[in-house]
């Protein structure tokens, strides 16, 4: 292993070394123990960008530690089921698993996963807190499941709304919209305001737009309406922003679905759908965001890595140099959750019966690192398309050289003081409850049933799950 030889170097580049080490999260060769001959095996979903970079980081890591990364891909559903088949057989056939945001309480319950936390507690001697830098990793407290940190997040990310610049200030449709609706036309504050404008900038072939006739429709909004999934995370910052419970009552665990907030939210949500293409009802995340980037689409509410992938991808978007973003609306009436928005997500954790339980840490330690992230960052995602969770990674001027939306991303959309940020349902049935209402909530979008009758039917479904649990009676 290449260590820092120091004899003869120049005032200037010793500083410059220094500063390096003691950068936060930042680590110089030969720090970290040695686990040479020891295979590290890995379970990763396909598709994920946060994925690909901890694979890359934590594969450079295993080279620098002496071990071996094994990394074995699979659908996220696949991934899912083929660790609770392994963990139920007693198989410690791993050693670092994906967490998603939705598994995480279910595999913390079942003893899945080994938290971060508590490993740090029973092995301090393995523990480096400067490489570490914990403080320095993005909202470690979004990672957690009662009190305990379950795994190191893969991303810094939470949910923006995108809009055309070149659409929202041309003079025309500024007129235009002062007269229609009586106050100036902006990014909107309000979901009334989000409403006005998606239904403002649904335009027909032919129809005019920033005084040109249109050669393909041109739609207010869109949104990934595929179910379950793609549908609930789309939709899971209306219903709380709206002043509903998600999915359940914390303290009773009594679904609530039915509620007037819920309902509501459900309403307003499916009224959107008349200004958005005719293949939302069916589009991924991925699908409803490129077809922003051609530049059909005046305004998204999306994942903020999804849009950095595409939206503001200079080699996938055509309109990527006419596109801002901003925090979500707010529900006017509803107090103490303005801006409402999903964060935390997905991370890496150790897998409980795991047999190279400090070789999987220290890598993962070691992958989260400033270095290695710059590293992975730059070779990887030359373009954009991943928001690491070292924040000071974030801050680099380097780095916001390269990736302009980094410094703004942090300061007005990730870290805000006025942001109500929200961490899914903590139980084990959380994926289960969205399968039911992602169906139930389509059906209503889909016109086979009303807001109010889908909503009625999926509290049903739900309070049967829920009594199954035993949460309610």
């Amino acid at each position: 292993m290449k260590r820092w030889q120091w004899r003869g170097l120049p005032g200037a580049t010793v500083l410059l070394v220094l500063a390096l080490a003691l950068a936060p999260g930042s680590v110089s060769a030969g720090t970290a123990p040695d686990f040479k001959g020891v295979t590290v095996r890995v379970g990763l979903p396909s598709g994920y960008d946060e994925a690909v970079a901890f694979r890359e980081a934590a594969t450079e890591a295993a080279n620098r530690l002496g071990a071996k990364l094994e990394v074995l891909n699979f659908t996220v559903d696949q991934l899912h089921d083929k660790l609770l088949l392994d963990f139920q057989a007693k198989n410690p056939a791993w050693d670092i698993v994906f967490v998603t945001t939705t598994s995480a309480a279910e595999w913390m319950r079942l003893g899945l996963v080994t938290p971060i936390s508590t490993f740090m507690k029973e092995n301090p001697a393995l523990v480096d807190e400067k490489v570490l830098a914990k403080d320095d990793l993005y909202r470690t407290e979004d990672f957690t499941f009662d009190g305990n940190w379950v795994g190191f997040p893969t991303y810094s990310t939470g949910v923006a709304l995108a809009w055309r610049t070149d659409v929202f200030n041309d003079a025309t449709e500024k007129g235009n919209f002062q007269k229609k609706h009586g106050y100036a036309l902006k990014p909107p504050e309000t979901y009334a305001e989000f409403r006005d404008v998606a239904e403002f900038f649904t335009r027909k072939k032919g129809e005019p737009l920033m005084g040109k006739p249109l050669e393909a429709d041109f739609y207010g909004t869109v949104h990934s309406n595929k179910p379950p999934s793609f549908l609930w995370y789309d939709f899971v910052n209306y219903l709380v922003a709206f002043g509903a419970n998600d999915i359940y009552d914390p303290a009773t665990k009594r679904p609530t679905m039915n509620s007037k907030a819920a309902v509501e939210a459900v309403k307003y949500y499916v009224e959107l759908g008349k200004f958005q293409p005719p293949g939302h009802l069916n589009m991924s995340s991925g699908e409803a965001t490129s077809l922003f980037a051609a530049g059909h689409v005046a305004t998204q509410i999306e994942y903020f890595q999804r849009m950095t992938a595409i939206a503001l991808n200079p080699t996938k978007s055509k309109v990527h140099d006419r596109v801002d973003f901003s925090v979500l609306p707010s529900q006017k009436g509803v107090t103490g959750r303005p801006h409402a928005m999903h964060a935390g997500g997905n991370a890496v954790a150790i897998y409980s019966l795991s047999k190279n339980k400090a070789a999987a840490y220290k890598i993962m330690e070691l992958a989260a690192t400033r270095d290695l992230q710059k590293k992975v960052l730059t070779e990887k995602f030359p373009a954009g398309g991943w928001v690491p969770p070292r924040l000071s990674l974030m801050k680099d001027p380097e780095m916001i050289q390269r990736y302009p939306w980094m410094a703004r991303a942090l300061n007005e959309l990730l870290l805000r003081k006025d942001v109500y940020y929200f961490q899914l349902g903590q139980i084990p049935e959380y994926f289960a409850s969205i399968d039911i209402l992602g169906a139930q909530i389509h059906r209503a979008l889909a016109g086979q049933a009303t807001p109010e009758a889908a909503m009625t039917q999926a509290q049903a479904e739900l309070e049967a799950l829920f009594k199954r649990a035993g949460y309610i009676k």
